[in-house]
């Protein structure tokens, strides 16, 4: 056997077998369903859009008709393989060099990419302004800063959220946009957990397709701004984009399906199994962060707060124990602490007395407790990742 298809079937096996046995609380990733992927293997892939008899066409209809039912969007394109990609291609389409922006900062938990694509295409950008008491945009500070006329757009792109903008507090004027990077919430717009920015004028909702939206790497413009709609048609494809990926687009459009069916119950149980993991973690002793007394997060998101020492032993420990996490160095956290999100084990549909293991589980490594307590846990969690809230059916044979 040739000595790279060798190492590669070793890697491939030593992943399954991680994926496997990994407790996945990153708030980065998630569950798809085999009925998902599905569309990865078959006569879509490798196929260029301008050939009519491919029905690439047909099948970006079908996409724009699935989003105008989730996400009531009049023009969708998903012809971006991610987030990053069309957010950078929805600039380049909306924004000349010169112009200015309003922009969520690293530190407030936007996007860390989002700066540096700004700077490369010389748009000049000043910091929204920002409450971190609140975790919450400082609105009476936007607006006047929106008054000035200064700005074209505010981007919204937040990567780390327990709150979400609230665009009913935003005195946008007419002649200014909003691109809203929903690439964490995307799901939770769909499934009616949070407010869908496409019912606000202006906007454009954009994002990857693989965080709540449980969907294969591809990325999702959606506007119903008819300016905006004839920029983004006559930009994206074929100046900035020209082989696109329609296998992944394909997947994309059976996870929308998959939404429409089941998407509101297992969003609303990303959101709950949050609050009640937050909870738990709390009367543990771990500093959460909070909206409110009874509220921890409006997202699946939840914030543990720590110091950098207690950050960086616990994500290792985390990680030694396959448990999938992020940490973060930045004022949002006070400095430092951990990210978990809960949209993929709400995919196995985990109960209470679950999360009390998995809130015990934390609370055990935090403290090196005993191992063998620790892996009985652990067994009892992974015999439970029983995929919920998709469709059976094998409908490529």
């Amino acid at each position: 056997m040739n000595i790279q298809l060798e190492k590669y079937i070793d890697l491939y096996n030593e992943m399954k077998k991680n994926d496997k046995n990994c407790i996945p609380l990153c708030a980065a990733e998630t569950y798809i369903s085999e009925f998902v992927k599905q569309p990865l293997n078959s006569e879509f892939e490798g196929k260029y859009y301008f050939f009519k008899n491919n029905k690439i066409e047909e099948l970006k209809d079908l996409i724009t008709l699935a989003c105008n039912r989730l996400f009531h969007s009049k023009y969708a394109n998903a012809e971006s393989l991610s987030g990053i990609n069309c957010f950078t291609v929805c600039v380049m389409s909306l924004l000349k060099s010169g112009q200015k922006v309003l922009l969520s900062t690293p530190e407030q938990g936007g996007h860390a990419s989002m700066p540096v694509i700004l700077d490369t295409l010389n748009i000049q950008y000043d910091s929204i302004p920002y409450n971190f008491d609140k975790y919450q945009i400082d609105y009476t500070s936007l607006n006047k800063m929106c008054a000035t006329g200064n700005y074209s757009f505010i981007i919204l792109c937040q990567s780390d959220l327990i709150t979400v903008p609230d665009l009913n507090k935003i005195d946008l004027p007419s002649n200014m946009g909003i691109i809203y990077d929903a690439t964490q919430t995307l799901g939770l717009i769909c499934g009616k957990c949070i407010p869908n920015p496409l019912d606000y004028p202006n906007v454009i909702l954009l994002g990857g397709t693989h965080k709540t939206l449980p969907a294969v790497a591809c990325g999702l413009i959606m506007t119903n701004n008819d300016l905006y709609i004839e920029q983004l048609k006559s930009n994206i494809t074929p100046n900035y984009l020209r082989d696109i990926q329609p296998n992944h687009m394909a997947c994309l459009l059976l996870s929308l399906i998959e939404q429409i069916e089941y998407g509101v119950e297992y969003q609303h149980t990303t959101i709950a199994l949050a609050n009640m993991l937050a909870k738990k973690l709390e009367k543990y002793g771990f500093n959460i962060a909070k909206i409110s007394d009874e509220v921890y997060t409006m997202t699946h998101q939840i914030f543990l707060l720590m110091t950098k020492k207690e950050t960086d032993f616990f994500y290792n420990q985390a990680l030694d124990y396959n448990i999938s996490l992020n940490q973060k160095h930045k004022k949002l956290f006070s400095e430092d602490g951990i990210r978990l999100g809960t949209q993929q084990i709400a995919r196995y549909n985990w109960e209470e007395q679950d999360i009390d293991e998995l809130a015990k589980l934390l609370f055990l490594i935090k403290h090196k407790g005993s191992l063998n307590e620790i892996k009985t846990i652990r067994k009892k969690l992974i015999d439970k990742k029983i995929p919920h809230f998709t469709y059976n059916e094998i409908i490529i044979e």
